[in-house]
């Protein structure tokens, strides 16, 4: 084993989970540069090893084995044709502490599921607990939300409105003051002050 195998697989974990190796640092309760590529090396160039604790909070934090780490450090990533994402309950989530401070999922109180991949790589899932989203959506149902994927007049969406529960919908329009949105059965809408809206994210696809 070789310091560049335990990089490797700090890079490959934190691609797992959809972020960067400064957010997964961050998540561990690190100093988000212990991972920079400034931090790797000594003064003479040569690659560092990780410190045993932090690489020990990274796994703890993610919930990841050992045996799972050695994976990320040899596999080939490109021979996986799926990643995995965070999945709650619908309405669990609403919950501000499951996010960081940039509004992405959070903590080991999410589970996991494999995905194909998407070109949002901080998707997450959100399992409907509820019959209030009928007809469209029924429990059981999985809605993966994409928070990076631009959003269009149509779109389904979820949001987060203040300190109320998740809501879904239809979008209308956005601008930098405004969101305008309707029910997804197109009989009721709705307009907010975009400063009222915690976070917004488009509905990428629904497992029923």
């Amino acid at each position: 084993m070789k310091p560049e195998d335990i990089w490797r697989g700090i890079d490959r974990l934190a691609d797992d989970q959809g972020i960067t190796p400064a957010r997964l640092a961050r998540y561990a309760g690190l100093d988000q540069a212990v991972f920079s590529a400034g931090r790797r090396r000594n003064n003479r160039g040569d690659l560092r090893w990780p410190a045993l604790e932090s690489l020990a909070r990274v796994l703890a934090v993610t919930n990841t084995s050992i045996a799972d780490f050695v994976g990320f450090m040899h596999a080939d990533p490109a021979s996986r044709a799926a990643f995995r994402i965070p999945v709650m309950a619908f309405d669990k989530a609403a919950q501000a502490r499951y996010y960081d401070e940039d509004g992405f999922p959070a903590g080991p109180a999410w589970d996991r599921m494999d995905f194909p991949d998407l070109q949002d790589r901080r998707c997450f899932g959100l399992v409907v607990d509820s019959d209030d989203h009928l007809p469209v959506y029924r429990p059981g149902d999985i809605l993966i939300c994409a928070p990076g994927m631009s959003l269009r007049r149509g779109d389904r969406i979820v949001y987060k409105r203040g300190e109320l529960g998740l809501s879904i919908a239809a979008l209308v329009r956005q601008t930098p003051f405004r969101v305008d949105l309707a029910s997804l059965d197109g009989t009721q809408s709705e307009s907010y002050p975009a400063r009222d809206i915690s976070w917004i994210s488009r509905i990428a696809w629904a497992r029923q």
